[in-house]
């Protein structure tokens, strides 16, 4: 418990880093002038955008769950998601939005395993199609590959992507690189290094490289189970690949769609082309846990940068990055109305479940 109150004060102190640089690249001013001249028709098309999302998400989740015989009401569905996003994007908490919903869903339906199996398809299809995003969509402003913050990111999801082929074509695929760490601190333990070191800070490093690559090869025999039963799952029905790749597809569009309207909500029209090259990349680097309640800080950092490269002001960016972060907390408020109504009924997150599915 110590050590994640550790992490999430240095994620809270990274985030008012993020926000602090931030600012200093944009006048307060600047920023209020935007504000004041919000263009309040597309602002509520872009509100509206959020239940249409959700909706998404969730069918999506019901193909899965039916596909299995498990049929759940969508308004259950719905107000699964809502907790989900409340203990993601509001709650300073180690347990993740995933995490509850998979045991929400898997108390409905009397299977827990299931119930995060089709949350790791569910998610991890996403993730699939938003690396092949990240390669693909910068084509169509194909300079853009010239700069490193698009081709690293572009080369980063296609070595991903080939070590998903790797993981699904090979049966056991660190067998090899097991072997090997074992035996490297088998020698050095034999050697007796690490009693004869007089180093204290020395001896803590080795321990802790140990752990680390314990911990990393333990995950990664988790991921690859999680993997093989997605894969196998899936495989055995074509039209159920079929109807996720169609509601992934429509789910990108929409986000899309949501970065282009939350532009226009104060009265900036970006090129489509270029918002379709650039936002994949952005989602990419921009979901990277460095920070809380939702990346707070960071994600609005990566929008202004990204956006910078095609000329769009720091500060019409980040207003619509503060009205997409408003648009989420809004959903992590329905969902904490949710959660403190049906809580007594659902029950409590047990404390096991916090290390994920």
């Amino acid at each position: 418990m110590k050590k994640n109150k550790k992490i999430l004060l240095i994620k809270a102190i990274t985030s008012i880093a993020f926000f602090t640089v931030l600012l200093s690249f944009v006048q307060g001013r600047e920023l209020l002038s935007i504000f004041s001249r919000i263009n309040w028709f597309y602002f509520t098309l872009s509100f509206m955008m959020v239940p249409v999302m959700l909706v998404t998400s969730c069918l999506k989740w019901k193909v899965l769950l039916d596909a299995g015989g498990h049929n759940v009401s969508f308004s259950r569905l719905i107000a699964f998601y809502l907790v989900g996003y409340f203990f993601s994007n509001i709650l300073p908490s180690t347990v993740g939005g995933d995490v509850v919903r998979s045991f929400y869903a898997g108390k409905e339906i009397k299977n827990q395993p299931y119930a995060a199996v089709t949350i790791f398809i569910e998610r991890f299809s996403g993730i699939l199609f938003l690396l092949v995003l990240v390669i693909v969509a910068p084509l169509c402003k194909p300079s853009l590959y010239g700069k490193s913050y698009f081709f690293i990111p572009a080369l980063c999801s296609l070595f991903l992507l080939s070590a998903v082929i790797w993981i699904w074509r090979i049966k056991e695929p660190l067998v090899l690189g097991k072997h090997f760490m074992s035996y490297v601190f088998g020698r050095l333990k034999a050697a007796g290094i690490s009693g004869r070191v007089q180093n204290v800070l020395l001896r803590k490093i080795l321990a802790f490289v140990e752990h680390l690559v314990h911990t990393f090869f333990l995950r990664f025999e988790k991921f690859s189970r999680e993997l093989g039963k997605a894969l196998q799952f899936i495989h055995q029905d074509r039209a159920l690949l079929c109807k996720l790749i169609a509601l992934t597809m429509l789910f990108y569009f929409l986000t899309w769609l949501n970065v282009y309207l939350a532009f226009l909500a104060f009265g900036k029209k970006i090129d489509f082309l270029a918002l379709i090259a650039l936002v994949p990349t952005i989602m990419f680097v921009a979901h990277l846990p460095v920070t809380v309640l939702g990346n707070l800080g960071f994600f609005e950092s990566v929008f202004v940068f990204y956006f910078l490269s095609i000329g769009v002001p720091g500060a019409e960016t980040l207003a619509m990055g503060l009205l997409l972060r408003l648009k989420m907390l809004s959903l992590g408020g329905v969902g904490c109305v949710v959660y403190l109504s049906h809580q007594q009924a659902w029950g409590t997150i047990p404390v096991q479940q916090e290390e994920g599915l």
